[in-house]
């Protein structure tokens, strides 16, 4: 069996796929077992050291009663499965979570309690013979100062950890034995790819040896054994077949110099013009069956010495900015030769000048570069007043009870300010590498609308702008992500309030069509520029800078409403002026094409 170099193919193909397996799986066991454990253990030791500090104020005032014990049961059900158990200096239980009376007063002897009493985190994994699985085992000293108040004694149980480990085990397993079944198959098939086109080449071979030189080769893919069967071809060709091959790549050099998107301009030894493709004609701006004219020729070549390229082969690059659309155009210049003057004399015959439009790569790079300013800049201030107010209260002023809960205060904001703006950072990623799904159903605009301007009336308790309301008489339902469309939503009536003086007003209305809806959000506020108005949309953009930071804003906000919108399928426009307020208008279709309870947004 094993002489046959298909049989042989499939067994080292079914080997090595199972070695692979096999090692794969025996790592990720073991990866995730470190990970799932170490993770229960930092989890279990926050917890701890939480509880320990929350004792310490109770051990030192020597309440050791039912202070401590509502607090241990009240930490209990907050940390689930673990259980706690805190004792005193001298190693007896003086609380439970387990709700034990028996326990209290009694001594425990435990290694970790032992190291715990003399000021030392302890920890251990055992068997619990009665669960027979594993059991974490924590013990925190509580201390004040140099001196040990007690112990918070924490025992979690391991259980669900191995448990999902012998399901992933299993699943890999099953996924193991369906790999190996499938490789074989593959195994098969693969080999039999292989020796069939040598069969058919041992067959041809022999009848050309008895002189018929018209046999051919059918090539079936472009691999190794495809290449077999074009060498094959190739010996048996005669003349005829060179000259159809010759004649067949001068059409394909033809066809990719008028399909590239780059231009390519081919210039003489004295610049006249030898080849202009469509591409070139189309960045010069020149007419298909326009001649180019000396001006345009002697552009491309005015920034080099056309004669030194000629005498020294040596390749150049320049960048230029055609008129009147301010296209910046990458030209790289190669000399080159024909056979009647070879390059190995120094004589080359012409220029070839490739034009590459770099206009959008460097408006890439630009928004690119404003846009890492911008997070920058939006985090160099929470993190510089983070840095400042740290260091003032560790100079001393935590022990000022009024300062330290102002800059505690201060410093809650500036954290919140940064965590909104990473919130928002991953969405709008989301959003680029389309990761977003979109889970449509049929939703009541009017109902929407009205608790978006509830919650923020309750929220703000804004008494001194007039908000109007117009909805139609009848319910306008639409199929939408009723928490994105929310989050639009809020976000435009929020930025109304925002940039709305007290007594102004704030007009929001829904309108109903045949194939959409559209809400429109209007404010008589300090409205926006026109110069501002095509850039509202921009991420970190902001028309007044000083008042959105007062507010906390962001300026990704309606970056990101623009992004939801996009994936409904909708649109979002903004009228405005400075000085005479604002109108955002949120247009929807009212259906979309779906599968199931939701759709996954992807781009074109």
């Amino acid at each position: 069996m094993f002489k046959s170099v298909q049989w042989k193919i499939v067994f080292i193909y079914s080997l090595l796929i199972l070695f692979a397996m096999q090692f794969f799986a025996v790592f990720l066991s073991q990866s995730l077992e470190r990970y799932y454990v170490n993770n229960y253990s930092k989890n279990l030791e926050s917890q701890g050291l939480l509880l320990a500090n929350f004792l310490e104020r109770y051990l030192m005032a020597g309440d050791e009663g039912e202070a401590v014990d509502d607090l241990v049961r009240e930490y209990s059900r907050y940390a689930g499965t673990t259980d706690i158990i805190v004792l005193d200096a001298f190693g007896r239980v003086i609380s439970s979570s387990r709700m034990d009376d028996d326990l209290r007063g009694q001594r425990i002897i435990q290694e970790e309690i032992t190291r715990a009493l003399t000021g030392s985190r302890s920890d251990a994994i055992r068997m619990d013979p009665e669960a027979q699985e594993q059991v974490k085992y924590l013990a925190l000293p509580i201390r004040s100062g140099e001196k040990i108040l007690g112990v918070v004694y924490l025992i979690g149980s391991l259980g669900p950890i191995y448990s999902t480990l012998r399901e992933v085990q299993y699943i890999l397993l099953t996924g193991a034995l369906l790999v190996i079944g499938v490789t074989v198959l593959l195994g098969f098939i693969l080999a039999k790819t292989i020796t069939g086109p040598i069969k058919e080449v041992t067959s041809k071979a022999a009848q050309i040896a008895h002189g018929d030189f018209r046999q051919r080769i059918k090539v079936r893919s472009e691999d190794e054994i495809g290449r077999l069967g074009e060498v094959f071809n190739y010996l048996s060709q005669q003349l005829d077949g060179t000259l159809q091959e010759i004649s067949s790549e001068k059409g394909k050099v033809e066809a990719i110099l008028n399909h590239m998107t780059d231009g390519i301009v081919a210039l003489n030894r004295d610049g006249q013009l030898l080849h202009l493709n469509p591409a070139a004609r189309k960045l010069l701006h020149i007419l298909e069956n326009e001649v180019p004219s000396a001006e345009a020729l002697s552009f491309l070549v005015a920034r080099v010495d056309l004669a030194q390229l000629l005498n020294t082969g040596r390749q150049e690059s320049r960048e230029l900015i055609l008129e009147p659309h301010k296209s910046l155009i990458m030209a790289n210049y190669v000399p080159f030769h024909t056979p009647e003057t070879p390059c190995a004399s120094g004589y080359f015959s012409g220029v070839l000048i490739i034009l590459h439009d770099i206009t959008k790569e460097r408006e890439i790079v630009r928004i690119q570069q404003e846009f890492v300013a911008n997070v920058s800049h939006e985090l160099r201030t929470p993190l510089t007043t983070l840095k400042s107010y740290t260091e003032t209260l560790l100079g001393g002023a935590m022990y000022q009870p009024e300062t330290c809960l102002s800059f505690l205060s201060t410093m809650e904001k500036e954290t919140e300010r940064m965590v909104r703006l990473v919130k928002d950072l991953l969405v709008l990623s989301q959003f680029d590498y389309h990761q977003v799904t979109l889970r449509m159903n049929m939703q009541n605009l009017d109902e929407l609308i009205l608790e978006v301007i509830h919650e923020l009336h309750v929220k703000r308790e804004d008494k001194e702008r007039i908000v109007s309301i117009d909805l139609p008489s009848r319910p306008v339902t639409c199929r939408i992500d009723r928490d994105k469309i929310k989050q639009v939503l809020i976000n435009v009536v929020q930025n109304a309030f925002k940039y709305t003086l007290p007594g102004g007003r704030i007009d929001i209305s829904l309108e109903d069509t045949t194939d959409a809806v559209a809400v429109c959000v209007s404010d008589d506020g300090i409205g926006i520029p026109k110069e501002d108005k095509e850039r509202v949309f921009d991420r970190f953009y902001r028309v007044d800078k000083t008042r959105s930071r007062d507010f906390g804003g962001t300026g990704l906000g309606l970056a990101i409403a623009k992004e939801i919108v996009d994936a409904h399928g909708g649109g979002i426009s903004i009228i405005s002026d400075s000085g005479s307020g604002s109108k955002i208008t949120i247009s929807l279709p009212k259906q979309l094409t779906v599968e199931g309870d939701a759709t996954k947004w992807e781009s074109a």
